[in-house]
């Protein structure tokens, strides 16, 4: 059973005692390297161009995509929201430029319908709480009645050697066979970083997005 509280506090737990305003975003978010982090944004502007479209961050812990954004010149409409207000106030207090918000995006409805181009998330559902199956698939309806062309998410795959029991795993044919109940255009990238994979999903069933 997918439980909204009991996803709170356990990120909470997790995260909160690792903000620093010395740490670098990778470390604080709990990613493997710098340049890991990297290559996950790097499949979304590789696949989609953002110029001139309404981006929402979903997870956007201290702000690092709206950096990479910003280096790499490319020209979104970026937002990002976070559950924890802590990342919220990092994030604005290293990009004072960003737009940065925090709430829970799937206990509420803080965001209307179609208003954002492309919803994107990274790394969210790594994290071990217990359902994060469940979690994913009450996530996807929400990502899908707020996104007007593309949802875009990356998922740890259970091919990794080191496994272990602090985080999540999901076979990717399984999440692409998922998110084609709402989506008739749905592409796996793999290969930009050793077992994680991305979902690019577009062409919405209007249907299927409540």
């Amino acid at each position: 059973m997918y439980n909204g509280l009991m996803r709170r506090n356990k990120i909470a737990e997790h995260y909160t005692e690792r903000i620093s305003r010395k740490a670098p975003g990778y470390d604080i978010l709990d990613w493997e390297s710098e340049e890991a982090q990297l290559g996950r944004f790097s499949v979304l502007s590789e696949h989609i161009d953002l110029n001139g479209r309404s981006l929402l961050d979903v997870g956007c812990g201290v702000g690092d995509l709206y950096g990479y954004l910003l280096r790499s010149h490319i020209d979104a409409d970026y937002t990002g929201v976070d559950i924890l207000e802590e990342m919220v106030q990092e994030a604005k207090r290293r990009y004072p430029t960003g737009r940065f918000v925090s709430g829970d995006l799937f206990t509420s409805d803080m965001m209307a319908e179609k208003s954002f181009d492309v919803v994107y998330s990274s790394g969210i559902f790594n994290l071990n709480l217990g359902n994060n199956t469940a979690f994913l698939k009450s996530a996807l309806p929400v990502f899908f009645r707020i996104a007007g062309q593309r949802v875009v998410f990356n998922l740890l795959d259970p091919g990794h050697p080191a496994q272990s029991e602090r985080y999540a795993y999901f076979d990717p044919e399984e999440v692409v066979s998922l998110v084609g109940e709402y989506a008739g255009n749905v592409q796996l990238v793999q290969g930009y970083v050793p077992h994680d994979f991305t979902v690019i999903a577009g062409n919405f069933h209007e249907k299927r997005v409540v």
